[in-house]
């Protein structure tokens, strides 16, 4: 067992197609070897997300549950309509929840389409918390790492095409669609 710390923790290399905007990420409960002086867990990984400027995640999904707990700012969370076609969506206003005080937590249900971070201009941190593994419901014996899946990955299934500028351009209008979703809600919430 070893103490971390959210702020301090081991920041993780960002993958750009996971995100729009720069992002810090802090492993701060990871997969790994399991001993006396790890942060590792055989069940949850846990990471400490900063989204700067109106940073946002890229369409995506996990295989678990995900618990997004805000630790400063204001931020946005919103869940996908239309099954999980990545290019035929939409954005319900009732499905669209701003974190706006430290504490203010969410859980996103296991296979839904969503986004999350920063509101446009700001910048706000939030710790994310998910099993590593899920059961086979069929199966009580067959457990298997639960996966995440990306707008890019899902992008090119959908649609067959692997072509990256092609992919890109379906991509910025998915970003597009979503930031105009965002910023109905807000002046809205404002009124």
């Amino acid at each position: 067992m070893r103490k971390e710390n959210i702020y301090t923790a081991k920041e993780k290399k960002v993958n750009e197609n996971y995100f729009i905007g720069n992002v810090i990420i802090r492993e701060v409960i990871g997969e790994g070897v399991i001993g006396s002086d790890s942060t590792s867990s055989a069940e949850q990984e846990m990471y400490h997300v900063t989204f700067q400027n109106g940073a946002l995640t890229t369409l995506h999904y996990h295989e678990s549950d995900q618990v997004l707990i805000s630790t400063e700012g204001k931020g946005v969370v919103g869940l996908i309509k239309g099954g999980n076609s990545i290019t035929d969506f939409e954005i319900d206003d009732n499905d669209i929840i701003f974190l706006e005080e430290d504490g203010d937590t969410v859980c996103i249900p296991a296979n839904k389409l969503h986004f999350h971070g920063a509101i446009r201009g700001g910048t706000f941190s939030h710790i994310a918390i998910r099993k590593i593994y899920k059961e086979n419901r069929a199966n009580d014996n067959d457990i298997k790492r639960a996966e995440n899946r990306w707008v890019y990955d899902l992008i090119s299934e959908e649609t067959g095409n692997t072509d990256p500028q092609a992919i890109e351009k379906i991509a910025k209008e998915i970003a597009e669609k979503i930031q105009m979703a965002v910023s109905k809600n807000l002046d809205r919430k404002s009124k």
